[in-house]
């Protein structure tokens, strides 16, 4: 398929996935996005989530101490999701598990890295989190000097979203924000999203009515190319067998439509 070709099947595939162009209030403009990755709950086996874009970029499970990810249904039936390991873990070992696309080449905003893009996730705790351990959902990157990175985390049930491009970095909520608690059995929707070169946003809102369930929170800040190296990952940040909860920041609950894509 030539370059031309494809840039219309992916604006096409766009325009039918319902992510047109849009205009906020604050003027902030985006053309049309695709999916780089979709993962909407399906599993192939027990080991492979199934990639719901037209990209087959499949998720490879890891797991260690029992933990598990596992392909279940609600709403009678009709609505497959990812249940992750419950119950907060304090003292090793602990049950851990954390998906790893195929391929992390195209999570990342474009080839210059100051693209805008958005990624996000449907998040269903099972449990009240601990106070104490993160919880990671979706990141590629670490948190380091030098180092680029896009995240969300739902940390003590708090949802936020990080980026940083090794040198400057956002934290939406930061101190001083409003912050949105995570209910227990219920699904929520968080999209983080850079809306223009210094535009960023964490959008929370009901994933069947679409209504926000909390302002959206916007910032303006200086972030340059975000351009992550390594693995994106899902779930947790890392596996390690001798390690608790707050070192590899095990996710707790279910996930859904969990996506990343670009424009």
């Amino acid at each position: 398929m030539g370059r031309i070709d494809m840039w219309s099947w992916r604006f096409a595939a766009a325009i039918a996935s319902g992510l047109l162009a849009a205009v906020g209030t604050s003027g902030v403009s985006q053309a049309a996005s695709y999916y780089e990755l979709r993962y909407s709950g399906g599993m192939s086996s027990a080991a492979m989530v199934t990639d719901a874009s037209s990209n087959a970029n499949h998720g490879t499970v890891t797991v260690a101490n029992g933990g598990l990810v596992t392909s279940l249904t609600d709403r009678g039936g009709s609505n497959a999701f990812l249940r992750f390991p419950g119950g907060t873990c304090p003292t090793a070992p602990c049950p851990q598990a954390m998906i790893t696309p195929t391929t992390s080449a195209n999570l990342v905003p474009n080839a210059s890295g100051t693209g805008t893009f958005t990624f996000g996730a449907h998040i269903r705790l099972t449990e009240t989190p601990s106070a104490t351990a993160g919880m990671n959902v979706f990141q590629r990157g670490f948190a380091a000097a030098g180092v680029s990175q896009w995240k969300l985390q739902a940390d003590s049930g708090v949802p936020s979203c990080r980026w940083s491009d090794g040198v400057n970095s956002l934290l939406l909520p930061d101190s001083g924000d409003p912050k949105y608690t995570l209910p227990v059995g219920r699904w929520v929707k968080v999209k983080c999203s850079r809306l223009a070169g210094d535009v960023f946003e964490i959008r929370i809102t009901d994933p069947v009515t679409g209504a926000l369930l909390t302002p959206v929170l916007r910032k303006t800040v200086a972030i340059g190319a975000i351009t992550p190296t390594g693995n994106a990952v899902i779930g947790a940040k890392k596996i390690d067998a001798g390690q608790v909860d707050s070192q590899t920041d095990q996710f707790h609950g279910d996930l859904d439509e969990i996506f990343f894509h670009r424009d």
